[in-house]
Order: structure tokens, then sequence, then C-alpha cells
């Protein structure tokens, strides 16, 4: 893990300065004014002695003059800007030229800075140790940066590990309530089946949601395998909701309009099914009890739009942006919003994605909310991931 205390501690004074100037007066000026100032300072008469030098001595900035016979200041700017080690290094323009074409010649070729000779040394000084603490204060925000990154891959992967040595312990209890289900009878009362029922439901919810951080999971590391068929939407949708939702208990509608053009996408069943419960299971827990979900599908330039609308709440403004992030539930003011994971929307994102689609949602009027998805026209059997 990358370790940020060393640079806590560093300083205008603690820099290396690399100086490149064919003027041998000028040179000497600067060695005298940096030498005394900075901790390590680097002097080069041209511009190809410094560049082999840049590796070796690492420069915190580099004081670059223009008018050199070899190579002169912009381009040897140009070079330092298109290698990936060294593009990061503020570069400061010695020049007696200081016209604004000059000026602008050198921001355009990557210099951060320009001081105009004769240089004043309060001046010089001054622009140098502004460019040294933004060089510092970048490259420890770069730093911090990568150590998040790292904590959250470290996160991540434990929670995988949780979730996936859940899975079997979840699946033996599953199996042992609906064999005490299927073994009830009337010596049962009605409240012991009422109580089994809901434990096998709870059992079920949690046992999707080990499932979905797992393939979010393999998702995110693109090592979810596709395999693609040619699904008639309308079909398949009148078989999931007559079969994996239920529909009653809410007292809802939903209406299914899916034009014979737009019936068929080619798509992994497997996902494609999760896709449209977990939207459709969303517009469940945000709607009001005798309220109407439409799943409407249509024919795009794109591909084929499936689109999913509630009469629920809609999302807040502040939410949106939070809308397909793991774990993100929000608070609403209905009495009919059901318990939620924040898993399902950033499976759905994801798995979209995996498929080169595109995803998203509105707000529509007077209330509810329309999530939709699109998928390409084209066929993925040749794009298959491993």
């Amino acid at each position: 893990m990358t370790d940020l205390s060393h640079q806590q501690h560093l300083s205008p004074r603690l820099a290396r300065i690399m100086a490149v100037d064919d003027n041998v007066e000028s040179l000497g000026f600067l060695e005298r004014l940096l030498v005394n100032t900075y901790a390590s300072v680097a002097l080069f008469t041209n511009s190809a002695q410094a560049l082999k030098a840049i590796p070796t001595f690492r420069p915190d900035v580099i004081l670059l003059d223009v008018r050199m016979p070899d190579i002169d200041g912009y381009e040897t700017c140009q070079q330092l800007k298109r290698n990936p080690q060294t593009k990061e290094i503020p570069v400061i323009f010695l020049s007696g030229l200081t016209s604004g074409d000059e000026i602008a010649a050198g921001f355009e070729a990557g210099g951060v800075d320009y001081v105009a000779k004769p240089i004043n040394k309060a001046e010089l000084l001054a622009r140098l140790d502004t460019q040294i603490l933004l060089h510092q204060a970048y490259a420890c925000l770069k730093a911090q940066n990568q150590q998040l990154h790292e904590l959250e891959r470290y996160r991540d992967t434990l929670v995988h590990m949780m979730v996936h040595d859940m899975r079997s312990p979840l699946q033996a209890i599953l199996g042992h309530l609906q064999i005490l289900e299927e073994e009830s009878n009337a010596r049962h009362s009605p409240r012991e089946k009422n109580s089994l029922g809901q434990a096998i439901r709870a059992t079920r919810l949690l046992s999707r949601m080990t499932r979905e951080l797992i393939d979010i999971s393999r998702l995110e590391n693109q090592n979810m395998p596709l395999i693609p068929e040619r699904i008639d939407v309308s079909a398949r949708l009148k078989s999931l909701i007559a079969s994996e939702l239920d529909i009653q208990s809410c007292n809802q509608t939903i209406v299914i309009k899916v034009p014979k053009e737009a019936s068929i996408v080619e798509a992994d069943p497997l996902l494609f099914e999760r896709i449209l419960l977990n939207l459709i299971g969303n517009a469940l827990k945000y709607s009001p009890q005798g309220s109407t979900i439409t799943i409407r599908s249509a024919l795009q330039s794109e591909g084929v739009l499936i689109a999913v609308e509630d009469q629920g709440p809609g999302i807040a403004v502040e939410n949106m942006d939070m809308v397909f992030h793991k774990f993100a539930t929000f608070q609403t003011d209905t009495e009919y919003r059901k318990h939620s994971s924040g898993l399902g929307l950033t499976f759905c994102k994801l798995a979209v994605e995996a498929h080169g689609g595109t995803i998203g949602f509105e707000n529509i009027a007077p209330c509810g909310c329309r999530f939709w998805f699109v998928l390409p026209k084209r066929n993925l059997s040749s794009d298959n991931q491993a």
C-alpha cells in the first residue's frame, strides 16, 4: 500500500531543481541563487544532456531557456509532456522575449509559468515555490487517491469472500425450510404457516442478495460470461410476472406494451431476466397500492428500448447521482416502501453495459419514475466474454 508519510514533510526547500540554459553567465547566476536555496540543483547547457539526466535526477521543477541552439525550449517541453514518465514535471520558461505570442507559445508547449530575463531574484523564487508546492500537493493527492483505490479493492475482495462463503449455509437453511413447508399439515396453525412462509421469503432474499454481490463483482471485473439468445420480450415478461412476482399482495396492476417490431432482443437470457426483475421489483417497492406499472418496448436507431414506469414518488434531485451506486438506498415519505439492499440497480447497470447497452432513468409527470435500458441491435454472439 502507498506510504504517504514522507510526502507530509515536503516543502519548497527540499525540492530538486533542474535548470537548462546555453548562456553560461545566466547559468552561473541561477547556480548562485538556487544552490543555497534548494536541496539539490542540476545545471545543463543543452536540452539533450538534460533529458538524459531527468530519470536519475528526478526534478521537481525544470527551469528552461526558450532559445537554445540544439533543441529549443518549446520542443524540449513538448518532449517532456509526450513522455508519461515526465509529463507531470512543471516547466517554467526563461526568456528575454516577453511578447504575448512568445508567452502563449510557452503555455501551448506545456509550460506552467514564464519568467522574463533579466531575472528578478524574488520573482523567480516566488514562482518556483508556488510551482513546487502545487507539484507536491498534486503528487500527494495522487498517492492518496491510489491508496483509496487499493483500500476499496481490498474491501470488495473481503466482501466477495464473505458473501461467497455465505451461499452454502443459506442454501441449506432454505432447503430445510422448504422441507418443513412441504410437510406442514392441518396441525400447524395459520400463524405457524405464515411465519414459515416469511422465513422462506427472507432466506430467498438473502440468497438473492449474495448472488447479486458476487455477480456485481464478476461484472465489474468483466468475468461474467454472456451467452446471448433471441428473446421474445413480451412472452418473457408475462412468464416472469406470473412466476416470479407477487403482484396480488401489492394490489397493483402491470400493463405490458410491446409492439411487434420491438418484441425481439438478443441478450443473455438469465441476465436479461434479472434486469427485468430488478427494475419491476424496484417499481413495486416504490409504488402505492392500487397503482399501475407500465412496461414499454420500442425500436430505436440504437437498438431496442425497454422502459418500466411506476406511479411512485419519483427520485429526489439530491439522490439522482447515487441511483446506480452500490448499496445506495433513499428515504421517502411513502409508507409503502419495502426493504432495499441497494444492489439491484447497480446490477442492472453493469449487466446492461456488459451487453454494450445503456441505462438511465427520469421522473415523469404528474408523478412516478421511468427506468429504461437500450440493448443494441448487433449480434452479441461474436462478442462473448470469456
